[in-house]
């Protein structure tokens, strides 16, 4: 018997991230979407690049939704496992103050404990707070839960189209998040409510 795990949310990379997340990738669109050696190569080599560029670019970021446990009757015996990823990268839209927000996937045990939505509340966080104007990302439209947390942070669905993707018809969403502006009032010196 175990003791009640607890779930937090930790910033950088930790031994593990990369197969976990591929992992866990695979083993939700596999059996839904039939994706295989193309989808599995190619996030082996994006997510990798991002990980290697986290030490060079301080405005690329990694999380883990990491679980931690003990056995009952045994604190001396300690186990984590990752069960969730979301990446930043700041360098793949080539767009100066932009950011893409990859890898965002829970493992299925604990899908509905509000750990998608932590893991998103710190990703948009650490964009707000590093001054990106814009954040995107990709996903499909069976991503209802998802899509639904990112319309909550602010994002907007800017394109929907079916596409070819690792040689499988998907309707894909892109999805834009903008820094919200002053407004005119406001950039001009004069708040609301007040009369010159």
């Amino acid at each position: 018997m175990t003791g009640t795990p607890t779930i937090t949310i930790e910033p950088g990379y930790r031994p593990g991230f990369l197969a976990r997340c591929l992992e866990m990738h695979i083993a939700f669109y596999h059996p839904s979407v039939h994706w295989g050696l193309a989808f599995e190569t190619s996030l082996a080599k994006d997510f990798a690049e991002i990980i290697e560029r986290l030490e060079k670019n301080p405005r690329n970021q990694v999380w883990a939704a990491v679980e931690s446990s003990a056995p009952d009757g045994n604190p001396g015996v300690f186990t984590q496992r990752i069960v969730g990823t979301l990446l930043v990268d700041s360098e793949s839209l080539k767009t100066t103050g932009a950011a893409q927000i990859r890898g965002f996937i829970v493992d299925e045990r604990v899908r509905g404990l509000g750990i998608g939505k932590k893991l998103l509340a710190a990703a948009m966080e650490f964009i707000e707070s590093n001054g990106f104007d814009k954040a995107t990302l990709y996903t499909s439209d069976t991503q209802d839960t998802a899509v639904y947390l990112y319309k909550k942070v602010g994002f907007v669905v800017e394109l929907d189209e079916e596409k070819i993707v690792w040689e499988k018809p998907l309707r894909v969403l892109q999805l834009t998040w903008k820094r919200p502006q002053a407004t005119d009032q406001e950039t001009n010196g004069v708040s609301e409510g007040k009369n010159s």
